[in-house]
């Protein structure tokens, strides 16, 4: 009989035992997801705070570059980024306390950097826009440069039509009635029957959606773009008159022309290319960085005029993302 109380008690003792073991772990589970949820919510909030410097320091420097030059290149101070920086070595005490960085300034990193928009090819440029009584239509020049960009990456080059008629069908439409939504980000992209996610990754540093037609910056965008900007040349020819841009930069379409004779001689004259030397929309890029979390921020900028009438203004900035480290 004592023998059978003792095992009880013992089975008894351990049950209390495993239940306040439970009862422990579910409070330190639940202590550290609070814990967590402080930590991204002012992170957040510090992350609205710096994109706002970020994007302010974007545009002073595409101001300052306006001002002093009339073509876009690679060598400008706006195109150089900024490497990752303590955020109170950035602001400076007074200014980091100011920002709400009071505690985590000195632990905390900032990182940016301004890219060319028109250094890929704009989607909305797949349309010539309605002009002196003419309606909207599809730009046959835009949808022949989309296909050969599209079939140098490997991908469906039937896309660049449907694209174009997907387009030109949203201009007028606010998504009722079956009308499809306006393209606004490169995702959007998966409303298209034939894109798929991966499709849209591949896309994403050659291509992009600004808000009005523009034209591809001689200065600044990559071979591979280039080729598909450029009927007849390849990317091994492109990727040549990269190389030769790092020596000098192109001052207009024009020294386009004369450099093509020497990198790829048997081309016809270029004619009715859609390239310049001058930009109006840059991305600006940033990342926000402690010890257990980065926080991606993201800005479209326009910039116009030039000289001393030069403006910028942010045409869309996008909700901070934050993402936990391993």
């Amino acid at each position: 009989m004592r023998r059978a109380q003792r095992g009880a008690a013992v089975v008894t003792a351990l049950l209390i035992v495993a239940l306040a073991t439970t009862l422990v772990a579910t409070m330190f589970a639940q202590q550290q997801a609070a814990t967590r949820s402080v930590e991204a919510h002012r992170l957040r909030a510090q992350g609205e705070a710096m994109q706002g410097i970020v994007v302010e320091r974007a545009r002073l420097l595409l101001r300052d570059s306006s001002r002093t030059a009339s073509v876009d290149h690679l060598r400008q101070r706006w195109a150089q980024p900024l490497p990752p920086t303590r955020v109170a070595a950035l602001l400076g005490p007074q200014a980091a306390r100011l920002a709400g960085f009071a505690d985590s300034g000195q632990a905390m990193t900032i990182g940016s950097r301004v890219l060319d928009a028109q250094a890929r090819f704009n989607l909305a440029t797949l349309i010539a826009p309605a002009e002196a009584g003419r309606p909207a239509s599809v730009r046959a020049s835009g949808v022949a440069l989309y296909q050969r960009l599209l079939t140098s990456l490997s991908l469906n080059s039937s896309l660049a039509s449907v694209t174009a008629a997907y387009v030109l069908k949203s201009l007028s439409g606010t998504g009722g009635g079956g009308q499809p939504l306006p393209l606004a980000r490169m995702a959007d992209l998966l409303a298209i029957p034939g894109y798929t996610p991966d499709a849209v990754r591949a896309l994403m540093p050659y291509a992009v959606i600004l808000p009005v037609p523009t034209s591809v910056n001689l200065n600044t965008a990559g071979a591979q773009v280039l080729a598909a900007a450029i009927p007849g040349l390849t990317v091994s020819q492109a990727g040549a008159l990269v190389a030769d841009r790092e020596r000098a930069h192109f001052r207009d379409v024009g020294d386009l022309s004369i450099r093509l004779k020497a990198i790829a001689p048997g081309l016809p004259e270029p004619q009715g290319l859609l390239l310049e030397t001058r930009s109006q929309y840059f991305l600006v890029e940033g990342e926000l960085r402690n010890e257990r979390a980065r926080l991606r921020l993201e800005a479209l900028v326009r910039r116009d005029g030039i000289g001393e009438a030069v403006r910028t203004q942010v045409v869309w900035s996008a909700d901070p993302a934050t993402q936990e480290l391993e």
